[in-house]
C-alpha cells in the first residue's frame, strides 16, 4: 500500500465516467453517427437549460468525488452523461439508438441515486467495509473515517508474508484499552490484545468485548462493542443503554457516550453546558409514602425532563440517582431556559398524577465550559459537578 491511495483504481474509474471527460467523447460519437450539426433546429431555451443543468451537476459530482461519496457521484455521473447523450443526439440528429443509449444510462444512474437514498437499515457492526471505508481513499481520509466511528476500531493490512499491521486506529481505540498511541502503528492487534484469529469476543483487562472484523483484499477492519463496561454492566444495544424507568441513559453508557461527546466538542472547540440535578425528599416530608411512590416520582420526572431537552441533547441517571444533562453547542444563558422548562414540567404536574412529587425538592447546579480550553476530562467533569452541587446542597445526600 501506498503512501497517496489504499487501491488507486477507483482514481481511474472517476475519471473515466466524468462528465467533464465524457462530454467531448459524446459529443464526438453523436457528431459520427448524426446528419449533422443543427443548433437552428432546437429552442435555444433548451440549450441555455441543458447547459446550466450540465454545470450544475458536474459540480455536484466533483463535490461527493472530494468526499469520496463514490455511489452517489455514480449516479450523479450516470444521469450526466445519459442527458449529454440525449442533448448531443437531438443537436447532431443521431437518431433513436443514441437516445434510447442515453435514456438507459439516466434512468440506470435514478436508480443507483434511489439506492443511495433509502437507508439499508443495517447497523454498523453488520456493514460490509466498502459501506464503511470507500475504496481508493487517502489514508488522511481513511483516518476521518475511522475518528468518526464511536466504537474501538482499527484498519490493518495484510503483507507479503501474511502479518497484519494497524495502519489507522480512532481515539477510543487507544483509550478503552488502554494503549500507547505511539505504539499502535504498524503493531499487530495479536502483539497489542492477544487475540487470537477469527476471534468473535475476547476478554481484556477484565472487560468483555465482541469483535467484528470485515476484509476487502488485505485490508482488515476490526470493530470491538463492549459486553460488560465497569460495575454498571452496560451492552451498546439502545434497550440496554435507556433506564426503563426514567428513560434516561444509564450510568454505564453514560461513561461511553459522554467522552465520545466530548470529545468531539473538544475536537471542535465548540461551547457545551452541563447541568446536574438531584431530587431529594426533605426529613418528614415521606411520612406515610413509600418506597415504590418515590421511585414513580424519579419516573416522572424522567419523563418531564425527555420532553424539555432538545434532540441533540443528553441526559444521563447516575448510579446515585443524580441527573446529569449534556447540552453541546449551548452557553449558559440557553441551559437555563431548558433548566426553567423542567421546573416548568414539574410545577404542572398533577397532584393525581404524582402527589409525592410536590414534597420532593429538586436542586442544580450548571457550567458551561469551552472545548479544548476548559472542558475537563469525563471523569474530573462529573467529579467538579458532584462536588460543586453538595457543596451548594451539603445536606441533600442526607435527605435522599
Amino acid at each position: 500500500m501506498g503512501n497517496t491511495t489504499i487501491e488507486n483504481g477507483r482514481g481511474f474509474y472517476k475519471y473515466a465516467i466524468s462528465p467533464i471527460v465524457l462530454v467531448v467523447p459524446i459529443a464526438m460519437i453523436a457528431a459520427m453517427t448524426g446528419k449533422g450539426f443543427e443548433p437552428s433546429g432546437v429552442p435555444s431555451l433548451f440549450i441555455v437549460g441543458v447547459s446550466c443543468i450540465y454545470l450544475i451537476m458536474t459540480c455536484f459530482y466533483v463535490m461527493l468525488c472530494r468526499g469520496n461519496k463514490t455511489k452517489a457521484a455514480t449516479a450523479v455521473a450516470c444521469v450526466t452523461d445519459g442527458m449529454l447523450l440525449i442533448f448531443f443526439s437531438v443537436m447532431f440528429e443521431s437518431g433513436m439508438a443514441l437516445n434510447f443509449l442515453g435514456f438507459i444510462v439516466v434512468i440506470s444512474g435514478i436508480a443507483v441515486g434511489i439506492s443511495v437514498a433509502i437507508p439499508s437499515g443495517e447497523s454498523l457492526f453488520s456493514r460490509r467495509m466498502d459501506q464503511i471505508v470507500p475504496n481508493g481513499i487517502g489514508i488522511g481520509e481513511l483516518q476521518k473515517i475511522i475518528d468518526s466511528i464511536q466504537f474501538p476500531c482499527a484498519f490493518l493490512e495484510k503483507n507479503e508474508s501474511g502479518s497484519e499491521r494497524i495502519l489507522a486506529f480512532n481515539a477510543p481505540f487507544a483509550n478503552d484499552f488502554r494503549l500507547d498511541k505511539k505504539k499502535i502503528l504498524e503493531s499487530s492487534l495479536e502483539s497489542l490484545l492477544s487475540l487470537e484469529p477469527g476471534t468473535a469476543q475476547m476478554k481484556y483487562r477484565g472487560e468483555e468485548w465482541v469483535v467484528k472484523r470485515t476484509t476487502r483484499g488485505r485490508q482488515i477492519l476490526m470493530m470491538f462493542s463492549p459486553v460488560v463496561r465497569s460495575k454498571e454492566a452496560s451492552k451498546i444495544e439502545v434497550f440496554d443503554a435507556i433506564d426503563p424507568a426514567t428513560g434516561l441513559y444509564v450510568a454505564g453508557f453514560m461513561r461511553y457516550k459522554a467522552k465520545s461527546d466530548m470529545e468531539s466538542i473538544n475536537r471542535g472547540k465548540r461551547r457545551v453546558s452541563i447541568a446536574f440535578f438531584k431530587l431529594s425528599f426533605p426529613s418528614g416530608a415521606t411520612i406515610g409514602v413509600s418506597e415504590e411512590e418515590q421511585k414513580l416520582a424519579h419516573v416522572v420526572l424522567g419523563r418531564i425532563i425527555q420532553q424539555s431537552i432538545r434532540a441533540c441533547d443528553s441526559a444521563y441517571r447516575t448510579a446515585g440517582d443524580e441527573v446529569l444533562l449534556f447540552m453541546p453547542d449551548t452557553p449558559n444563558s440557553g441551559s437555563k431556559i431548558v433548566v426553567s422548562r423542567i421546573y416548568a414540567g414539574l410545577k404542572n404536574t398533577t397532584a393525581v398524577e404524582c402527589p409525592v412529587l410536590a414534597k420532593g425538592i429538586l436542586d442544580y447546579v450548571d457550567r458551561d465550559f469551552v472545548g479544548g480550553s476548559d472542558l475537563p476530562a469525563y471523569d474530573k467533569m462529573l467529579e467538579e459537578m458532584s462536588l460543586a452541587f453538595y457543596r451548594k446542597y451539603p445536606d441533600t445526600a442526607a435527605m435522599s
